[in-house]
């Protein structure tokens, strides 16, 4: 299937750009993207049937301390090895960005399962729900 269950029975994307208004060669990477997005902004433990799905509260992030970024890399890559299977040979890494007051930025690599290399990038800050996106590069 090129595009997620939830895209098809939508009929289009959580951003609301219906499937045909895609090519269908990008209906792989856009619905990773929209499955990673509903990941990230879920927390654990709020779904009772599935308690591990989300990621833990990232707010211990803005204490500024370095194993509070290295936690949630761990907890970000533990949940996209686990609940996006499209996504083969997964690697997190944290971007330091020296113009990102308040947000934190990883860079997610990997392949999709027909081999594609992939590069995104979520962004989680104080104000906003998290982001993911592709991978622009350094700013």
């Amino acid at each position: 299937m090129k595009a997620g269950l939830g895209d098809v029975l939508r009929g289009g994307f959580p951003d609301g750009t219906a499937l045909h208004a895609v090519p269908e060669a990008e209906w792989p990477l856009r619905s990773v993207l929209s499955n990673l997005t509903a990941l990230f902004n879920t927390r654990q433990g709020t779904i009772a049937h599935l308690p591990s799905y989300g990621l833990p509260d990232p707010s211990v992030v803005y204490s500024g301390k370095q194993e509070s970024v290295d936690q949630l890399r761990r907890a970000v890559q533990k949940a996209v090895q686990h609940y996006e299977p499209r996504l083969q040979n997964v690697r997190v890494r944290h971007y330091q960005d020296a113009d990102a007051l308040l947000r934190v930025t990883f860079v997610i690599r990997g392949r999709l399962y027909d081999g594609t290399p992939v590069a995104l990038q979520t962004t989680f800050a104080s104000d906003d729900l998290v982001t993911v996106d592709p991978w622009a590069g350094p700013r």
